[in-house]
């Protein structure tokens, strides 16, 4: 399963004075050259901007080429000077400088305060020309264009987006930025398979207050909906840093949830968090970018704006454009990595214009009510409803889909107990058919993997039918038995309403199965069981016919011409009745196995009537046991004895002295034999 989410937030400092080496976010080799920052001349100025992309460090974004600039008459002018003059594009070092002409003394630029916005980005980026400020609370939320305005140009002048203009250090100024210009990389799509690798990273900011157990109502919701299919959740917390001050850990290795035991040992790890302070969404959003694991999407649950980044810059009470800055560098690193990112904003402080902020760490598609598997952004009114849309997202992509989830139960366990059973490794073989007419994709294999789940997806393609009947057969690996419960090869559920989906026992000469019906609509799990067997002592069944027609014995074959009989024995394993030679010993059974011998008697043609078949021999021991019977092997080696006891029509001609006759004492020693 390439299979995978995560949740993210975090903020960082992003100060550069000089140029950075090209790495993750800048352009491909040959999209743009490295340029020398120009020289003005006496009558000219430049305003040069650094621009960046990915965090390459953890106080360092990498630049970015290939994003466009310009400048503009006035802050609020919708279009830009029309001059060539006034654009420019930033090249590998990040660097996109304006040469501004006609600024000496007396000239027409001279003292002329200029403002730069941006007018486009390179391909698979986006841009965020309006950013929320104000207070973390929420309240007094603006909505800030991002630009920023030049000094008064003057002649032989260089006026730097790090220094001179852009950066400040000032918290009390809203659009304080860290001087290098963001851009946002396009959000990854999602896996479209039914089972992800998610890194839930969560908001423990004060001002969760009372809601964080409803924080935490919202998480396991999320986890419980990915219980069942091949799964796996490592987890992150933040306030002002990464892990949370209150916690002091995150998880990022993936822990499959796959079995309700792997969800409870997963939902334990954050059940006694508590709050800390301030909302770093860079840190947090780093802290996942650094993760050794790679995951299919990371989810930010947040309920307030950055108000810290770097290592506890900023004021902790106000967002800044620097705050948000730097989570958009972070999060753009994550995004590097194919991994989708999805912020979903809980509460009034992410109400309203504060998707804008959502949207720059994510993507510029908010939830609309529908579009849960392709939203970048949600803001939800509480943390109930965040749990529904996180539920939501989690099965998603599996409807339609029966996943089979294999487990084994630890040795020493006996009966139907499985407690303490664990995910199966790799190389557990399922396949899957159906009966019902219409459905493609079937019949297919799938074999587990390495990645802790145990889970294997089938996914029918249902045509018009709004349910498909599928069985399911396992490859039994030797050295391990079916575990049933409550009689059930299988135990089945229905993810999207939690009820019992019911199955029908089938068996292969492979090895145990099961049928159940997949709806069209929802996502069925089955769980099977195994437990390693004990160390069995390997047997064998022999079965010998003897045929008493009128008092005389006669071994099979040498009977009166048109009787027969035809000899069945079940197993080995769960193999059904199947015919067997008489005479001739079949293997594969163990100690301890319970065989069923059978069989059909035909007289066509003998004027013979059949009037008794039993089992007359055990071991050596006399017995009268109806057929059909079952037998439990005590022994390496179990012989057994059936006789059928015909009578046929009194002076019907069956010849004298034959030499397979057995004489009239019964004891094979020869005697008024019978000829065919």
């Amino acid at each position: 399963m390439n299979h995978r989410i995560r949740l993210a937030a975090a903020g960082a400092f992003a100060l550069v004075l000089a140029a950075v080496p090209a790495a993750a976010g800048a352009a491909a080799p040959g999209a743009a050259a490295h340029r020398v920052v120009p020289v003005p001349g006496p009558d000219s100025t430049v305003v040069t901007v650094r621009t960046g992309g990915d965090r390459a460090a953890t106080d360092v974004p990498a630049p970015l080429a290939g994003v466009r600039l310009a400048l503009f008459a006035a802050p609020d002018a919708t279009q830009p000077i029309d001059a060539d003059w006034a654009r420019c594009t930033s090249d590998a070092d990040g660097d996109c400088s304006f040469v501004v002409p006609d600024t000496g003394a007396g000239e027409d630029n001279n003292g002329r305060v200029l403002t730069v916005g941006q007018t486009g980005a390179p391909a698979g980026w986006y841009t965020n020309p309006v950013l929320r400020t104000g207070p973390g609370s929420g309240s007094n939320s603006v909505a800030s264009p991002y630009r920023f305005r030049t000094p008064a140009l003057l002649g032989g002048a260089t006026y730097r987006s790090t220094r001179e203009f852009m950066y400040s250090t000032d918290n009390g100024l809203p659009t304080r930025s860290g001087g290098v210009w963001q851009t946002s990389r396009d959000n990854p799509p999602l896996s479209s398979s039914c089972g992800l690798d998610v890194a839930l990273v969560l908001d423990l900011s004060a001002s969760v207050g009372s809601q964080l157990p409803a924080l935490k109502a919202a998480a396991d919701a999320f986890t419980d909906a990915l219980t069942g299919t091949p799964s796996r959740l490592a987890l992150f917390s933040f306030d002002q840093e990464s892990p949370s001050t209150s916690v002091g850990v995150n998880y990022p290795q993936l822990q499959s949830v796959s079995t309700p035991a792997g969800a409870a040992a997963f939902k334990s790890r954050y059940a006694d968090w508590t709050l800390g302070r301030g909302t770093n969404w860079d840190r947090a959003l780093w802290a996942v970018a650094r993760a050794p694991e790679h995951y299919d999407a990371a989810v930010v649950l947040t309920d307030g704006n950055p108000t810290r980044f770097g290592s506890l810059h900023g004021d902790g009470a106000n967002t800044h454009f620097i705050d948000v800055e730097n989570g958009i560098f972070s999060a753009n690193s994550v995004k590097a990595e194919d991994t989708r990112v999805i912020a979903l904003g809980v509460g009034k402080g992410v109400e309203g214009v504060s998707g804008l902020n959502l949207r720059a760490i994510s993507g510029p598609t908010g939830f609309d009510g529908g579009n849960t598997a392709t939203a970048d952004y949600f803001q939800t009114a509480d943390y109930g409803q965040a749990g529904q849309e996180l539920r939501a997202l989690a099965l998603g992509n599996c409807t339609g889909t029966l996943n089979v989830v294999k487990q084994i139960v630890p040795p020493g366990t006996t009966g139907e107990d499985v407690a303490g059973a664990e995910p199966a490794g790799p190389g557990w073989t399922f396949g899957a058919s159906t009966t019902t007419p219409g459905v493609t994709g079937l019949p297919a294999s799938e074999t587990t993997g390495a990645d802790g789940t145990g889970t294997v997806t089938f996914t029918p393609g249902f045509g018009t039918n709004e349910q498909a009947a599928v069985t399911v057969g396992e490859a039994q690996h030797p050295g391990y038995e079916l575990v049933t419960q409550g009689g059930r090869n299988a135990v089945c559920t229905d993810l999207d309403t939690g009820a019992d989906v019911p199955v029908e026992n089938t068996a292969t000469a492979s090895g145990p199965g099961f049928t159940v019906d997949v709806p069209r609509q929802d996502a069925v799990s089955c769980t099977v069981y195994n437990r390693a067997a004990e160390e069995e002592e390997p047997a064998d069944v022999t079965v010998d016919k003897v045929w008493d027609v009128d008092g005389h014995r006669y071994p099979d074959g040498s009977q009166p011409d048109g009787l027969s009989a035809e000899l069945t024995l079940t197993g080995p394993g769960v193999m059904p009745a199947t015919p067997q030679p008489w005479g001739v010993a079949r293997p594969g059974y163990s100690v301890g196995d319970a065989v069923t011998v059978a069989e059909d008697v035909r007289t066509e043609g003998s004027e013979c009537t059949v009037t008794r078949s039993e089992v007359t021999g055990i071991d050596g021991a006399t017995v009268h046991l109806p057929l059909p019977h079952t037998t439990v092997l005590t022994g390496p080696h179990r012989h057994l004895t059936v006789t059928n006891t015909v009578t046929c029509r009194p002076g019907g001609d069956h010849g004298s002295d034959h030499d397979g006759g057995y004489g009239d004492d019964g004891d094979g020693s020869g005697g008024h034999g019978y000829g065919r």
